[in-house]
């Protein structure tokens, strides 16, 4: 092994930036493609105990504006080891780890490693417990980071897979509905044109929503995909409008033409919803890890549509008894489809708006209230980004534990909590003296 305290030559590193506490946050790798012990004295300034491996470790060091204020090192030999991460007392408590840490995951998620462990983490346990990293026997590991990055894609692919689907229904349906004098059918075409639209909304959403927490959003950039759900339930509410007058028109026309009923229309109504069944079931399959309001919101959708799909197909059959049957399927279909629309839009307001979902933060009371250390719990907010939820809240405990007790309770409370409810991505809690007489 060969261990490096001091030397001169050059360095040559790959380069990521943030604007963060009032500077510019930088995060450098080093490429092993030159020797780095022209620096090396100078992080040996840092730390005294600063060494490396250069045969197995990475190196990856973090700066304010020029200044150099930390570093790390990982091994790579079996797996992802992180060796040594190290912040100047200046700079700590000011999230430079985490950012280091952060930059690290994402280092060794695209070098294929699904894993990264922590032995030596003395005084970090609640560093790391904070960053998600879960205890073991000989430290913490925070595992599964090839799933997470493959969830996002299969998002992603989805979508895409949707956009094809949604281009070939849109084509069939408008262009059947049209030579065939189909309101209902011509309706459900329109419908998955606005699908059409939605789904590029998604990936576009997914994309921005991924993007990890920073200065200006601490909670992350998850309520993109609020705003993005509500641009499309107004697409699909326009779209609504429009069938809706369409079809009044229609059923008031004296002139207006009868459907022309045959198997083909029949045949591609079945068709349609043997589609939107399968892009229900595909889509459930791939994203049942991640359930966003964005996703929410699509599978909503594709519920919508097979219900509309499966009207529209009763609506054809029913017209040969009445041609009328045709457009008063395809006024239901547009109405139901307004109702639709209003319904994502209201939802995903009041997210923006951080409405309080009480029966949660009731259940989390109650939990929090079974620890006996903590006489009382009040104050409970929340906010929600995406599919992380933050909880705030002011909790009562008697005035004789020490800071470090305090700590410690709160931080295994949180850990329960977060535990018992994956989509809880942190827990903020105030802690209040408890005195005799309250």
């Amino acid at each position: 092994m060969k261990s490096i305290k001091n030397s001169n030559c050059y360095s040559i590193f790959y380069t990521f930036n943030l604007n963060n506490f009032g500077g510019k946050m930088k995060v450098e790798h080093w490429d092993k493609k030159s020797n780095i012990t022209k620096e090396l004295q100078k992080f040996r300034a840092l730390d005294i105990n600063f060494s490396i491996d250069l045969d197995n470790d990475e190196l990856f060091f973090i700066y304010n504006e020029e200044k150099l204020c930390g570093y790390a090192t990982i091994n790579l030999e079996k797996n992802a080891k992180l060796k040594k991460i190290f912040v100047i007392p200046k700079y700590r408590n000011n999230g430079y780890g985490t950012f280091l840490l952060k930059y690290i995951i994402n280092w060794i998620t695209k070098e294929k490693c699904d894993s990264l462990t922590v032995t030596n983490h003395k005084k970090m346990n609640n560093f790391l417990e904070k960053q998600k990293f879960l205890r073991t026997e000989d430290g913490y590991i925070l595992d599964k980071l090839l799933e997470i990055q493959k969830q996002k894609k299969n998002m992603v692919f989805v979508a895409k897979v949707a956009i094809i689907i949604n281009i070939i229904l849109a084509f069939l349906k408008i262009f059947s509905g049209k030579i065939f004098s189909s309101m209902s059918l011509l309706a459900d075409g329109l419908n998955s044109f606005s699908d059409l639209i939605t789904n590029i909304l998604v990936i576009i959403g997914l994309k921005v929503g991924s993007n990890p927490e920073d200065k200006e959003h601490p909670f992350g950039h998850g309520k993109i995909e609020s705003v993005f759900s509500i641009i499309i339930g107004t697409f699909i509410m326009l779209s609504a409008v429009q069938l809706i007058r369409e079809n009044i028109e229609k059923f008031f026309s004296k002139n207006g033409e009868n459907v022309k009923l045959s198997n083909i229309l029949i045949t591609i109504s079945i068709i349609s919803i043997l589609i939107k069944v399968f892009q229900l079931i595909f889509m459930k399959n791939k994203t049942k890890s991640y359930r966003g309001a964005l996703i929410n919101s699509l599978l909503q959708d594709y519920k919508n549509d097979i219900i509309i799909s499966i009207s529209v197909l009763i609506g054809l059959l029913c017209s040969e008894i009445n041609p009328v049957f045709d457009t008063i399927i395809g006024l239901i279909v547009a109405i139901y489809i307004l109702k639709s629309g209003y319904e994502l839009i209201r939802d995903n307001s009041l997210i923006l708006m951080d409405s309080q979902n009480e029966e949660l933060l009731s259940k989390i009371r109650d939990e929090i209230l079974e620890f006996e250390e903590i006489e009382n719990a009040h104050d409970f907010k929340m906010t929600a980004s995406g599919k992380d939820i933050h909880i705030f809240l002011d909790a009562r405990m008697k005035k004789d534990k020490t800071i470090e007790e305090a700590h410690e309770i709160i931080n295994t409370i949180s850990k329960k909590i977060k535990y018992q409810h994956p989509n809880i991505k942190s827990l903020f809690v105030h802690i209040e003296p408890m005195y005799e007489n309250d």
